[in-house]
């Protein structure tokens, strides 16, 4: 039955076969450069909002509107939170420019390390999200304690992290890493009614905050797509090893 099933089965042809081969090909090679691949976005992306007022000051208004039109569906752009570049503003806010700049940078620095470099755990890498989850949401709480009463948010945020915690806790899952985590969320609305009802953040902690994200999430998710790319180009030599060995083209 398996023989006379295989029989029927069309023969490839040999578009499909060049096709095949073709996708194989590039997925082995994205696989083997996606380190290099990803450091290349990173500095493409945060470079050309760099590069807009740098155009606009020489008068290049024609591609450096293009930039900045391009880049307004991904940042508000307000003035006060971003850089300046020849009396020209940037095209990305403050914490997008350290965030996807610290990306670039901390891409090339883990290809230097990568040997070496184990995965932060998740545990710790959420530590790496409370001072950006915690400027900016100061910042938004601030704001709307000027609308909203103080009693509501508190009640809101209570429950919230109550039905996190019980969640946490019935999966086996809560340990003193999410508690102290969680502590940060009435420590800065504490902050903000009683000592800083105005909070704004301003570019150094923007900054700052933005970056701390970017190194823990190289430092978190690099390492596993490392391993993850390697299988896959493991698994993809074998198939066209295996494609070669049985007489088909060979993978060059």
């Amino acid at each position: 039955m398996t023989e006379l099933t295989q029989s029927r089965q069309p023969p490839e042809t040999g578009f499909s076969q060049n096709f095949g081969l073709w996708t194989n090909r590039t997925v082995l090679w994205i696989s083997k450069h996606w380190l290099a691949l990803t450091n290349s976005f990173f500095l493409l992306y945060v470079g050309l909002p760099i590069l807009a007022p740098v155009l606009l000051a020489y008068g290049l208004s024609g591609p450096a509107n293009v930039i900045y039109s391009l880049y307004r569906a991904a940042c508000h752009q307000l003035p006060t939170h971003s850089y300046f570049i020849l009396g020209e503003q940037v095209a990305f806010c403050q914490r997008d420019i350290a965030i996807y700049g610290a990306l670039f940078l901390g891409g090339v620095t883990y290809g230097l390390a990568r040997h070496r470099l184990k995965p932060l755990p998740l545990r710790w890498y959420a530590f790496f999200l409370i001072p950006i989850a915690v400027d900016g949401g100061m910042q938004m709480v601030s704001q709307l304690l000027e609308v909203v009463p103080a009693t509501v948010l508190w009640g809101l945020g209570l429950i919230i992290i109550g039905l996190i915690t019980t969640l946490l806790y019935s999966r086996g899952h809560l340990t003193w890493h999410s508690l102290l985590f969680f502590a940060f969320g009435p420590l800065a609305l504490f902050y903000v009614q009683f000592v800083d009802p105005h909070y704004h953040s301003d570019w150094l902690r923007r900054t700052f905050t933005g970056a701390f994200f970017a190194i823990g999430t190289v430092w978190f998710a690099y390492p596993y797509l490392e391993e993850s790319f390697a299988d896959i180009h493991q698994e993809v030599r074998a198939k066209l090893a295996k494609k070669t060995s049985s007489g088909k083209p060979s993978t060059g």
